[in-house]
């Protein structure tokens, strides 16, 4: 999977790329948000396809990242076991601003 380490919106703008999946074998998205922290609100987010039964493989996810307020933030995703394991890391630098430059 590849995410940017650097990522410039306008407030408002919503930032979306699909990550991986791996809830099936024990692992979940941590998000944690430093520096201006409420310029933007992050969500990891998936739904099984139509006709899946719950439990059976792992469902895409998606990296939802919404412009709030002007500000630089930094993004520092883990995809984590429940034992503590991480599998998966990436950190991004997001600004975002109020107008286009």
């Amino acid at each position: 999977m590849a995410l940017p380490s650097e990522l410039d919106l306008v407030i408002g703008a919503q930032f979306r790329a699909p990550i991986t999946g791996a809830g099936s074998q024990g692992y979940r998205w941590l998000a944690t948000v430093t520096g201006d922290a409420d310029a933007v609100e992050v969500r990891t987010v998936g739904v099984p396809p139509a006709g899946d039964s719950p439990g059976v493989g792992s469902y895409p996810r998606e990296l939802q990242i919404d412009a709030r307020r002007a500000g630089t933030a930094t993004v520092e995703l883990a995809l984590t076991h429940a034992g503590g394991r991480v599998r998966e890391q990436h950190r991004m630098v997001v600004r975002v601003t109020e107008t286009a430059s």
